[in-house]
């Protein structure tokens, strides 16, 4: 059966011209993840994806789509950012596993390498969920932190592409059921480990106008503090203007957003923050970032935050039921913490490069 990949656009409104199609394409990428993983829990709703997939002025996505007998059965993605070029394109080439080595999925990926390339992107990079599977031959990381399973599909489609594996992220779900009692003796811990000096701050929504210049301190750091191993990561720039078009993106489609953040006094500054996505209808909230400025480390503010964003969604959307968190596995401080909080593993993250 033939098949053909072309190129389409993302509906400029939701349920504008060309949903229809967008909304098959979501489906692929929903599809291919719980396939991999083995759970729906990490699905994305249309209105997320949509609100993500558009351009903004830090970021251009170009997207194409895999048609055979009139049904999408495959999606490609070309990411760039425009004013960090050094920092390559962020690649994603998709394929139902029905339709799986065919050549399909090496047509998509080549299809896609070439626009990142025309684009002058340095380094091509990927992110690719990988099943939990234990056992037999593995994959390694430079890092040495964490592994895979060489007989994983995306294992062995990226490698033979020649792309190498630069570090593995772990994704593990936190269930809320009692969260708030259950972490007590950790918060109860993280305050005098804290000491005197420091205040936390939450708030639900946009950024406080107080706020945002120190926001945009912590999400630049992010670009600089959080583990990168060998992956190309340049800073990320963040202003004023950036943080607001961030937070205005995420209300538009209709999620809410859950901050904590901890103020050192002295200084009355941030010192650290930590972000929970939440979506109309989704039971799991999405710990987006959290960071603890390198000079404020070592006081447990960490943990303080994490417990302070999870009561913060307790009291204000009590009928979510886990948090699904993405760390490096060399990431053993903020590891730590989760483990004590009680997540636990559910699948794996590999982060690929390629350099030209």
């Amino acid at each position: 059966m033939q098949w053909v990949i072309d190129e389409i656009k993302v509906p400029e409104t939701i349920g504008g011209p060309g949903w229809e199609v967008f909304e098959e394409y979501v489906a692929v990428r929903n599809a291919v993840e719980a396939h991999t993983v083995g759970t729906d829990l990490l699905a994305m709703s249309l209105p997320d994806v949509w609100a993500e997939y558009r351009d903004n002025p830090h970021r251009t996505r170009r997207h194409f789509a895999v048609w055979q007998d009139g049904s999408i059965i495959g999606r490609g993605i070309v990411t760039t950012r425009p004013h960090s070029p050094e920092a390559g394109a962020h690649l994603m080439a998709d394929i139902l596993p029905a339709y799986r080595r065919a050549g399909i999925g090496s047509a998509l990926l080549k299809t896609v390498e070439q626009v990142a390339l025309d684009a002058g992107a340095p380094v091509l990079k990927a992110n690719l969920p990988h099943t939990a599977t234990t056992g037999g031959p593995r994959v390694t990381p430079p890092t040495g932190f964490g592994d895979l399973s060489a007989d994983d599909e995306g294992v062995r489609f990226l490698s033979s592409k020649g792309y190498a594996l630069e570090q593995i992220n772990r994704i593990s779900l936190l269930h809320t059921a009692d969260l708030p009692e259950r972490l007590r003796p950790l918060q109860v811990a993280a305050v005098e480990a804290a000491g005197a000096d420091y205040r936390v701050i939450t708030w639900t929504g946009p950024t406080p106008e107080s706020w945002i210049s120190d926001l945009a301190v912590l999400r630049t750091r992010m670009s600089t503090d959080a583990p990168a191993a060998g992956l190309v990561n340049p800073v990320d720039e963040w202003d004023a203007n950036r943080i607001r078009e961030h937070d205005a993106r995420i209300v538009g489609s209709g999620r809410t957003i859950i901050t904590s953040a901890v103020e050192h006094e002295p200084s009355g500054t941030l010192a650290g923050f930590s972000e929970l996505l939440v979506s109309a209808g989704n039971p799991v909230a999405v710990q987006e970032d959290t960071l603890v400025l390198r000079d404020h480390r070592g006081h447990r503010l960490g943990m303080l935050l994490k417990i302070a964003a999870a009561e913060l969604l307790a009291r204000e959307v009590p009928e979510i039921g886990a948090i699904v968190t993405y760390n490096a596995e060399e990431n053993r401080p903020m590891l730590d913490v989760n483990e004590a909080m009680g997540f636990e593993a559910i699948g794996y993250e590999g982060g690929w490069q390629k350099r030209i």
